[in-house]
Protein backbone atom coordinates (compact mmCIF):
# COMPACT_ATOMS: atom_id res chain seq x y z
CA UNK A 1 0.00 0.00 0.00
CA UNK A 2 1.12 3.55 -0.79
CA UNK A 3 -0.09 6.18 1.67
CA UNK A 4 -0.21 9.94 1.17
CA UNK A 5 -0.64 12.05 4.29
CA UNK A 6 -1.94 15.24 2.69
CA UNK A 7 -1.72 18.02 5.26
CA UNK A 8 -3.02 21.43 4.27
CA UNK A 9 -0.65 24.28 5.20
CA UNK A 10 1.98 22.08 6.86
CA UNK A 11 4.81 24.56 7.34
CA UNK A 12 8.41 23.39 6.88
CA UNK A 13 9.75 25.71 9.58
CA UNK A 14 7.30 24.44 12.20
CA UNK A 15 7.97 20.80 11.37
CA UNK A 16 11.61 21.61 12.11
CA UNK A 17 10.92 23.76 15.18
CA UNK A 18 8.58 21.23 16.80
CA UNK A 19 10.88 18.26 16.10
CA UNK A 20 8.32 16.28 14.12
CA UNK A 21 10.65 13.46 13.12
CA UNK A 22 7.88 11.17 11.88
CA UNK A 23 6.59 13.85 9.53
CA UNK A 24 10.14 14.47 8.32
CA UNK A 25 10.95 10.78 7.74
CA UNK A 26 14.40 10.18 6.17
CA UNK A 27 14.18 12.74 3.37
CA UNK A 28 12.24 15.99 3.47
CA UNK A 29 12.17 19.48 2.05
CA UNK A 30 10.10 22.23 0.46
CA UNK A 31 7.98 21.92 -2.66
CA UNK A 32 8.31 24.51 -5.40
CA UNK A 33 4.96 26.19 -6.06
CA UNK A 34 6.43 29.27 -7.75
CA UNK A 35 4.65 28.45 -11.02
CA UNK A 36 1.35 29.45 -9.38
CA UNK A 37 0.40 33.12 -9.12
CA UNK A 38 -1.17 32.54 -5.70
CA UNK A 39 -1.01 29.42 -3.49
CA UNK A 40 -4.70 28.53 -3.38
CA UNK A 41 -5.73 25.22 -1.80
CA UNK A 42 -8.17 24.21 -4.55
CA UNK A 43 -5.70 25.11 -7.31
CA UNK A 44 -2.84 23.16 -5.77
CA UNK A 45 -4.69 19.93 -4.95
CA UNK A 46 -6.32 19.91 -8.42
CA UNK A 47 -2.86 20.25 -9.91
CA UNK A 48 -1.55 17.46 -7.67
CA UNK A 49 -4.29 15.03 -8.74
CA UNK A 50 -3.92 15.67 -12.47
CA UNK A 51 -0.17 16.19 -12.65
CA UNK A 52 -0.60 19.47 -14.49
CA UNK A 53 -1.01 23.14 -13.59
CA UNK A 54 -4.77 23.70 -13.25
CA UNK A 55 -4.59 27.26 -11.95
CA UNK A 56 -6.18 28.94 -14.96
CA UNK A 57 -9.16 26.55 -15.07
CA UNK A 58 -9.81 26.65 -11.31
CA UNK A 59 -9.46 30.41 -10.84
CA UNK A 60 -11.73 31.04 -13.83
CA UNK A 61 -14.60 29.57 -11.79
CA UNK A 62 -14.31 32.25 -9.11
CA UNK A 63 -13.67 32.01 -5.38
CA UNK A 64 -17.04 30.48 -4.52
CA UNK A 65 -17.72 28.21 -7.48
CA UNK A 66 -14.27 26.59 -7.43
CA UNK A 67 -15.25 24.76 -4.23
CA UNK A 68 -17.86 22.84 -6.24
CA UNK A 69 -15.14 21.07 -8.25
CA UNK A 70 -15.32 17.29 -7.98
CA UNK A 71 -13.01 15.68 -10.51
CA UNK A 72 -13.96 12.31 -11.93
CA UNK A 73 -11.46 9.67 -10.82
CA UNK A 74 -10.61 8.95 -14.48
CA UNK A 75 -9.19 12.49 -14.71
CA UNK A 76 -6.74 11.83 -11.86
CA UNK A 77 -3.81 9.50 -11.31
CA UNK A 78 -5.93 7.70 -8.69
CA UNK A 79 -7.58 5.79 -11.55
CA UNK A 80 -4.35 3.90 -12.17
CA UNK A 81 -4.73 2.05 -8.87
CA UNK A 82 -6.98 -0.97 -8.53
CA UNK A 83 -8.57 -0.03 -5.20
CA UNK A 84 -7.76 3.52 -4.02
CA UNK A 85 -9.28 5.25 -0.99
CA UNK A 86 -9.33 9.05 -0.95
CA UNK A 87 -10.50 10.91 2.14
CA UNK A 88 -11.90 14.45 2.03
CA UNK A 89 -9.60 15.87 -0.68
CA UNK A 90 -10.48 19.32 -2.10
CA UNK A 91 -11.44 19.04 -5.75
CA UNK A 92 -12.33 15.36 -5.43
CA UNK A 93 -14.59 14.54 -2.49
CA UNK A 94 -14.11 17.34 0.04
CA UNK A 95 -16.92 18.10 2.50
CA UNK A 96 -18.23 21.33 0.98
CA UNK A 97 -20.55 22.02 3.92
CA UNK A 98 -17.53 21.92 6.22
CA UNK A 99 -15.73 24.48 4.08
CA UNK A 100 -18.73 26.79 3.87
CA UNK A 101 -19.20 26.69 7.64
CA UNK A 102 -15.53 27.54 8.17
CA UNK A 103 -15.70 30.42 5.69
CA UNK A 104 -18.87 31.73 7.32
CA UNK A 105 -17.32 31.70 10.78
CA UNK A 106 -14.19 33.44 9.51
CA UNK A 107 -16.37 36.19 8.06
CA UNK A 108 -18.22 36.48 11.37
CA UNK A 109 -14.92 36.80 13.22
CA UNK A 110 -13.54 39.59 11.08
CA UNK A 111 -16.80 41.55 11.09
CA UNK A 112 -17.31 41.19 14.85
CA UNK A 113 -16.60 44.36 16.82
CA UNK A 114 -15.92 43.46 20.45
CA UNK A 115 -13.13 41.26 21.82
CA UNK A 116 -15.59 39.08 23.71
CA UNK A 117 -17.58 38.33 20.57
CA UNK A 118 -14.40 37.56 18.63
CA UNK A 119 -13.18 35.24 21.39
CA UNK A 120 -16.46 33.33 21.36
CA UNK A 121 -16.41 32.94 17.58
CA UNK A 122 -12.79 31.78 17.67
CA UNK A 123 -13.66 29.19 20.32
CA UNK A 124 -16.54 27.79 18.22
CA UNK A 125 -14.45 27.90 15.05
CA UNK A 126 -11.58 25.97 16.64
CA UNK A 127 -13.94 23.45 18.25
CA UNK A 128 -15.63 22.75 14.93
CA UNK A 129 -12.28 22.32 13.15
CA UNK A 130 -11.04 19.85 15.77
CA UNK A 131 -14.28 17.89 15.60
CA UNK A 132 -13.83 17.50 11.85
CA UNK A 133 -10.17 16.57 12.36
CA UNK A 134 -11.09 13.77 14.77
CA UNK A 135 -13.61 12.36 12.29
CA UNK A 136 -11.11 12.29 9.42
CA UNK A 137 -8.47 10.83 11.75
CA UNK A 138 -10.78 7.92 12.57
CA UNK A 139 -11.70 7.34 8.91
CA UNK A 140 -8.01 7.43 7.96
CA UNK A 141 -7.08 4.86 10.62
CA UNK A 142 -9.86 2.58 9.36
CA UNK A 143 -8.65 2.96 5.76
CA UNK A 144 -5.10 1.97 6.70
CA UNK A 145 -6.39 -1.41 7.84
CA UNK A 146 -8.52 -1.85 4.73
CA UNK A 147 -7.81 -3.74 1.52
CA UNK A 148 -6.56 -0.77 -0.51
CA UNK A 149 -3.48 -0.31 -2.69
CA UNK A 150 -3.50 3.50 -2.28
CA UNK A 151 -4.78 5.62 0.60
CA UNK A 152 -4.79 9.41 0.75
CA UNK A 153 -5.99 11.20 3.85
CA UNK A 154 -6.43 14.97 3.68
CA UNK A 155 -6.14 16.84 6.98
CA UNK A 156 -7.14 20.51 7.09
CA UNK A 157 -6.65 21.41 10.78
CA UNK A 158 -3.22 23.04 10.40
CA UNK A 159 -4.68 25.38 7.77
CA UNK A 160 -8.11 26.03 9.28
CA UNK A 161 -6.86 26.54 12.84
CA UNK A 162 -3.76 28.36 11.59
CA UNK A 163 -5.69 31.10 9.81
CA UNK A 164 -7.03 32.42 13.12
CA UNK A 165 -4.41 31.09 15.53
CA UNK A 166 -1.00 30.84 13.86
CA UNK A 167 0.46 33.14 16.49
CA UNK A 168 -0.65 30.72 19.23
CA UNK A 169 2.51 28.63 19.36
CA UNK A 170 1.19 26.13 21.91
CA UNK A 171 -1.94 25.42 19.88
CA UNK A 172 -0.03 24.98 16.63
CA UNK A 173 2.48 22.71 18.37
CA UNK A 174 -0.37 20.51 19.58
CA UNK A 175 -1.68 20.13 16.01
CA UNK A 176 1.75 19.35 14.60
CA UNK A 177 2.49 16.80 17.33
CA UNK A 178 -0.84 15.11 16.62
CA UNK A 179 -0.02 14.88 12.91
CA UNK A 180 3.41 13.53 13.82
CA UNK A 181 1.76 10.78 15.87
CA UNK A 182 -0.48 9.91 12.93
CA UNK A 183 2.59 9.60 10.69
CA UNK A 184 4.30 7.41 13.31
CA UNK A 185 1.48 4.87 13.06
CA UNK A 186 1.87 4.30 9.31
CA UNK A 187 3.92 1.22 8.40
CA UNK A 188 3.39 1.36 4.65
CA UNK A 189 5.24 3.43 2.03
CA UNK A 190 4.47 7.00 3.07
CA UNK A 191 4.60 10.36 1.37
CA UNK A 192 3.83 13.41 3.50
CA UNK A 193 2.75 16.36 1.38
CA UNK A 194 1.32 19.82 1.88
CA UNK A 195 -0.10 22.14 -0.75
CA UNK A 196 1.52 25.23 0.79
CA UNK A 197 2.89 26.28 4.15
CA UNK A 198 1.87 29.13 6.42
CA UNK A 199 3.46 32.35 7.59
CA UNK A 200 2.57 34.44 10.60
CA UNK A 201 0.69 37.72 10.16
CA UNK A 202 0.36 38.94 13.74
CA UNK A 203 -1.91 36.47 15.52
CA UNK A 204 -3.14 35.11 12.20
CA UNK A 205 -1.69 32.97 9.41
CA UNK A 206 -1.58 33.23 5.63
CA UNK A 207 -0.39 30.88 2.90
CA UNK A 208 3.36 30.82 2.27
CA UNK A 209 5.16 30.41 -1.04
CA UNK A 210 6.26 26.80 -0.56
CA UNK A 211 4.89 23.46 0.54
CA UNK A 212 6.38 20.51 2.45
CA UNK A 213 7.24 16.97 1.36
CA UNK A 214 8.88 13.93 2.92
CA UNK A 215 9.56 10.30 2.07
CA UNK A 216 11.43 7.41 3.62
CA UNK A 217 12.81 6.15 0.32
CA UNK A 218 14.20 8.95 -1.87
CA UNK A 219 15.49 12.52 -1.79
CA UNK A 220 13.16 14.38 -4.15
CA UNK A 221 15.11 17.64 -4.08
CA UNK A 222 12.82 20.61 -4.70
CA UNK A 223 9.83 19.01 -6.48
CA UNK A 224 6.77 20.71 -7.89
CA UNK A 225 3.40 19.59 -6.60
CA UNK A 226 2.58 18.51 -10.17
CA UNK A 227 5.51 16.05 -10.06
CA UNK A 228 3.92 13.82 -7.44
CA UNK A 229 1.49 12.03 -9.76
CA UNK A 230 4.49 10.68 -11.65
CA UNK A 231 6.52 10.02 -8.50
CA UNK A 232 3.71 8.02 -6.93
CA UNK A 233 3.10 5.97 -10.08
CA UNK A 234 6.81 5.15 -10.28
CA UNK A 235 6.64 3.79 -6.72
CA UNK A 236 3.53 1.75 -7.50
CA UNK A 237 5.33 0.02 -10.38
CA UNK A 238 8.16 -1.05 -8.07
CA UNK A 239 5.96 -2.31 -5.21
Amino acid sequence: MIVVLAIDALEYDLVEAFGCDNLKQKFYGKTDISEFSEPRTMVLWNSFMTGENREKEVLALGDKEMWNIKLDIKDTFFARFENPKILDLPGFNYDKEQHELERGMLKEFFTAVGDEEKAEIRKKYNSHAFEHHRRIKKEFADALSGDYDFVLGYFSAADVIGHLNFGNRALMKMIYRDMDEIAAGIDDTLIVLSDHGMERIGMFGDHSDHGFWSTGFKDLGNPRITDFAGIIMEISEVE
